[in-house]
């Protein structure tokens, strides 16, 4: 198998093909390492489901040889409620995620402001769908 390398809080390598394949990014804009402590992703499709999380940031997930529409959920850890709140998806982007099984797809994070009003969701997602793949 080819790989291909990765600069997105990637552990490094991915291997492509054999299923679908993710990833989340967190921006630099807006110091969003900093401005969300607690986050994570979860993409199902059917019975199957994984998620990447802020315990584990540059987790890749390969799917058992799954392709097509994921859904997804972007969440992040309310510090002043303690509770999971969901971010929503930047203009353009859905709360799902395309991926053939060659391919690996990404879901990033933003911060909207280094100084936002109390009890705000401060950050938004986006979606890269089939950012990488190998061919078949």
């Amino acid at each position: 198998m080819e790989t291909a390398s990765v600069n997105a809080n990637s552990s490094g390598q991915l291997q492509l093909g054999g299923g679908a394949q993710f990833w989340v990014y967190l921006s630099p804009q807006n110091n969003t390492s900093k401005m969300i402590s607690t986050w994570r992703v979860t993409f199902s499709q059917g019975n199957w489901s994984d998620s990447i999380s802020s315990e584990n940031p540059t987790k890749q997930i390969q799917t058992p040889n799954l392709s097509g529409i994921f859904e997804i959920k972007v969440e992040l850890l309310s510090g002043s409620t303690g509770t999971w709140r969901q971010i929503p998806p930047q203009a353009g982007s859905y709360n799902e995620i395309g991926c053939n099984s060659n391919c690996a797809s990404m879901v990033g994070i933003v911060t909207d402001s280094t100084n936002p009003p109390p009890g705000a969701i401060n950050a938004h997602f986006w979606t890269t769908w089939d950012a990488m793949c190998k061919a078949q």
